[in-house]
């Protein structure tokens, strides 16, 4: 084991080494004459918007936050809790009735571990079985779960939809899980109890609230998506106070989740956002609240997380398309929530994307240039295209942002185990491209042609229970 994390550390530092050896040698070699200002502009568009977003983001965070009391009870969370309380304060009233909530299927060897993690929970847990074909619904039975099947599988929209139905009328509170999610107890990642965090959104009157969402430890490429979901939830929904972004773990109040799913168009693609957006649209608040964590194992391969990408992003241009009018009424709520969905999903993420593919062939040609400079190979012309001025740029920009994110951002017990890959963390967002760009052209290609250019999980027929779906998705 220890031998392992030895590799896990020696990996992203090797890395790192030749790669600030490469700028050295290469920036040696820069020539001012084969530099263009607005290529290198160009060239570091990307470097540029996510330090803009990130700033903007921290400052909207820390101003909406401002006048909350510096408590417990508000530390971490979008919106000013006691604010939102009825007369101002928080009542100390009995807990109403919640229901923890999850479709499953075909869950195999990951039965037991849901059993075992769940089974604190267990008589606030109620599944449906979404036609699973394996011995998931029998050894549930056996046990003791609540658990209700039909045989049918609906996929999770429309089975949570059924289920929901089936809940006991005195049921008003609900949360949403997928099966391969823990939820972390004070003292393990989460700074509140479970309960504590539904009384408090249940005096709220909100919809729904969003909790923080972290990946286990597991290898080089979970070292990355840590840091993203850290970035994600703790300043991308943490800035959007009343107006945030539920992801597959969720807490609900009832009424909202039913009328939600009925307008739903019941695709998984994007689901939680299509939830938000309709919640949303229809002048219900959603915050996000970080007290309250749990975690999940990340897709562990590239594969599984290209697999993954792609499918968020044809589901994020699939719902903006067809939730476009709903997006225009959330976006005119507050300045800030115009900025979320118009410029920053609407704009940089969407419009935008064919610009920042042409600023990463750009680097990535700066790149080639660089140790072609390094090994004088001579196989590249020296000219303002191949300059390695851009891709050095880019990196020592990227760097001191991911730096700031690091100390701003990311918790200080978690800092140590994602350090080592923030040097890097450039080429993971420029990697980002690739799946985004095929997850586009599927939605594209399924309206003109009815077919995927790429079988992400996500499709109909696919053994997919909703594992690798939740995340910091927009």
């Amino acid at each position: 084991m220890r031998t392992r994390r030895a590799w896990m550390l020696m990996a992203p530092a090797a890395v790192c080494a030749l790669l600030t050896l490469w700028i050295v040698l290469a920036a040696a070699n820069v020539q001012t004459a084969s530099v263009s200002l607005l290529l290198y502009a160009l060239a570091n568009l990307i470097v540029y918007t996510d330090a803009l977003d990130l700033l903007l983001r921290l400052h909207v965070r820390r101003r909406h936050t401002a006048t909350a009391s510096p408590s417990a009870d508000n530390r971490n969370v979008s919106i000013d809790l006691a604010s939102s309380f009825p007369g101002g304060m928080r009542r100390l009233v009995p807990l109403r009735p919640y229901a923890i909530v999850a479709s499953v299927f075909n869950l195999g060897d990951r039965l037991d571990e849901f059993l075992e993690a769940f089974a604190a929970y267990r008589d606030r847990v109620w599944l449906i079985s979404d036609g699973s074909t394996d011995n998931t619904l029998t050894r549930l039975l056996q046990g003791g779960w609540r658990c209700f099947d039909d045989g049918v599988n609906r996929r999770k929209p429309a089975a949570l939809r059924l289920l929901l139905e089936r809940l006991p009328p005195h049921i008003e509170t609900v949360m949403v899980i997928d099966p391969d999610i823990q939820i972390r107890r004070p003292g393990a990642g989460s700074s509140a109890e479970l309960e504590r965090v539904i009384g408090d959104f249940q005096q709220s009157g909100a919809a729904a609230a969003c909790p923080r969402v972290v990946i286990e430890p597991d290898g080089f490429l979970a070292r990355f998506q840590a840091f993203e979901y850290a970035l994600a939830f703790r300043v991308g929904r943490e800035s959007l106070a009343d107006y945030s972004i539920t992801s597959g773990v969720s807490i609900y109040r009832r009424d909202a989740l039913w009328r939600a799913l009925h307008e739903h168009s019941l695709s998984v693609y994007a689901e939680d956002l299509e939830n938000a957006v309709i919640l949303l649209s229809q002048g219900e608040r959603v915050y996000y609240d970080g007290r309250l964590v749990v975690s999940t194992e990340g897709p562990g391969t590239v594969s599984r997380w290209f697999s993954q990408r792609v499918g968020w992003y044809h589901g994020l241009l699939k719902v903006y398309t067809e939730r476009l009018g709903a997006i225009w009424r959330i976006s005119r709520r507050t300045p800030f929530a115009g900025y979320h969905f118009v410029i920053y999903i609407g704009g940089l993420s969407l419009v935008m994307h064919l610009v920042k593919v042409l600023s990463a062939l750009l680097l990535l040609l700066s790149l080639i240039g660089g140790f072609d400079s390094l090994f004088l190979a001579h196989l590249l012309p020296r000219n303002a295209l191949t300059s390695p001025a851009y891709f050095i740029g880019a990196v020592g920009s990227y760097l001191a942002l991911g730096v700031i994110a690091l100390f701003t951002v990311v918790p200080k017990a978690e800092r140590a185990y994602v350090a080592p890959i923030v040097p890097l963390y450039l080429l993971y967002a420029l990697a980002h491209l690739v799946p985004m760009t095929v997850g586009y052209g599927n939605f594209i290609a399924v309206q003109l042609w009815g077919r995927r250019l790429y079988q992400d999980h996500y499709e109909p027929g696919t053994a997919t229970t909703g594992v690798w779906v939740r995340g910091p998705q927009y």
